[in-house]
């Protein structure tokens, strides 16, 4: 057995190797709170129509989860400041597990409902504290490959995820209930135990005789172009993935290609492993070729997919898409964490970091209800592809616009 599981996993992969430990300890907790979501997801909404509610009511159990995630951001954010990354973190973790292990016993739809929003609070609570942890425990000159690494652990969960939640859910409904609240147990063991001794990195701007040690306000934030640019890529990556890719591209290959769903499925899969081998790549030159070049090259490979998948209808090109959208999606999640780091100075607190989070909140929930309307009006997936494509393009000239902010050390 392994007396430290953390080292042999940093030592195995490559791109944890160079990076803090504290890193491995953030990316394992985002790993087992991905693995536990994604074997309880996929039921929620059969689980709550067990109720004998209406299709409506049975999804408004994943909303209630989404809007608590957006209501609570800003409270989460100020708990950093008043408890500590690690305890926020730890709590936000047993909040979700505790909640969730009940909803297993939930015996009203109400029950289920109000306890996957209280859900929602500690998920809140445990994104921002290990997005604020992360930023603080490694060098200006290695946030991309950080973020990297995070993004990593939840990808590989959410792949092992729907595989093994399968098993649970044939034996009963309940069952991926309690086994989500088991891996977020875990989660919060290792939140408590690995990230106790933390070492905190200093910006190097803090070092500078005229430095500012004060914690970022959002009003600062907002004033510099590339916090502007981060947020915006932020919730149009949540609009392009919920809208475009989880809402609408299931719908595109029924009723546009007319194939099964279970190749949709393959298509998300085949985005999965698009993300996963390019996520490392994408930290490396995030740190080393700058914020700007990889977030315009990640907008650029967007538009381009969703162009070119709107003017040509075919299965090959659909595969094609997943697997470029997958690609660019990996290049738009490290680069925009990396410059609210280094925005916020290596101190992401308070609004500005929850602004942050919550803008991909917002184009997730936004996203699938534009989307949906517009395929409604008009019947045609050219037109909610087209918006999507019109929206990067706008974030790009914002993206084209601001300073390049990585820290050169």
């Amino acid at each position: 057995m392994l007396s430290d599981p953390l080292g042999y996993v940093q030592q195995r992969v490559p791109l944890l190797r160079e990076l803090p430990r504290e890193v491995t300890g953030i990316s394992a907790i985002a790993f087992f709170v991905a693995l536990g979501f994604g074997i309880v997801a996929p039921v929620i909404p059969t689980f709550a129509r067990e109720f004998g509610v209406s299709a409506l009511a049975a999804t408004s159990v994943i909303s209630a989860f989404a809007a608590m995630r957006l209501i609570s951001a800003t409270p989460a954010s100020w708990m950093l400041g008043k408890f500590g990354e690690r305890n926020v973190l730890t709590s936000g973790l047993m909040i979700v597990s505790a909640s969730s292990a009940l909803a297993g016993c939930a015996q009203t739809f109400e029950q289920l409902l109000i306890l996957r929003a209280v859900g929602g609070l500690g998920s809140t609570m445990f994104t921002v504290a290990s997005m604020a942890f992360l930023l603080r425990v490694v060098e200006a000159s290695k946030r991309g490959r950080a973020s990297s690494a995070w993004s990593g652990g939840f990808l590989t969960g959410a792949l092992a995820g729907p595989a093994v939640g399968g098993v649970f859910a044939v034996w009963s409904l309940r069952a991926p209930f309690f086994v989500y609240a088991t891996t977020l147990l875990m989660a919060a063991l290792v939140s408590w135990r690995s990230l106790k001794h933390a070492h905190i990195i200093e910006d190097a701007r803090a070092s500078e005789p005229d430095a500012d040690d004060s914690i970022v306000t959002l009003r600062e934030a907002v004033r510099q172009g590339a916090y502007r640019a981060a947020v915006a890529v932020n919730f149009s990556t949540g609009f392009v993935r919920f809208g475009l890719i989880n809402a609408i591209a299931p719908l595109f290959v029924v009723e546009a290609l007319h194939q099964s769903a279970s190749l949709a499925s393959t298509g998300f899969l085949v985005s999965s492993l698009g993300q996963a081998v390019l996520l490392p790549r994408a930290g490396r030159w995030t740190d080393d070729r700058g914020r700007r070049f990889v977030l315009l090259l990640g907008g650029t490979v967007t538009i381009t997919t969703l162009v070119t998948l709107a003017l040509f209808e075919s299965v090959h090109m659909y595969f094609i898409a997943m697997l470029l959208l997958g690609a660019s999606g990996a290049l738009l999640s490290a680069a925009p964490t990396a410059v609210v780091g280094d925005v916020t100075r290596g101190k992401p607190r308070g609004p500005a970091l929850a602004t942050y989070s919550m803008a991909a909140d917002f184009g997730g929930i936004f996203g699938p209800v534009i989307a949906g309307y517009l395929l409604d009006a008009s019947g045609s997936f050219e037109v909610p592809m087209l918006l999507a494509a019109g929206l990067m393009a706008t974030v790009c000239l914002l993206v084209f616009r601001m300073p390049e902010t990585r820290v050169q050390e």
